[in-house]
């Protein structure tokens, strides 16, 4: 896989496309680096105060995976008998 990672200081107003990369199926993602989340306003979310918090760096990763589909019921399963183990 080629990747090429580049951090900014300052943003330019264009971005310089490497030749190996043109007319190419590419991804390009745009993530300030500078902006830090509001960890108080993260703990809102699901309900807790930032003092009944435990593990504040993982706070950070809140909402970053989606939310599992509900399951229907998966009725009652018959009890098994142990093994007569000797």
């Amino acid at each position: 896989m080629d990747a090429i990672r580049q951090v900014y200081e300052k943003m330019p107003e264009m971005i310089t496309i490497p030749a190996e990369m043109r007319d190419r199926r590419v991804e390009v993602i745009l993530l300030p680096l500078d902006e830090e989340p509001d960890l108080a306003e993260l703990a809102a979310k699901v309900g807790m105060k930032l003092e009944d918090v435990k593990d504040l760096h993982a706070l950070r990763f809140l909402g970053s995976l989606p939310d599992f589909p509900s399951r229907e019921p998966q009725g009652e399963f018959e009890t098994r008998e142990e093994f007569p183990w000797e």
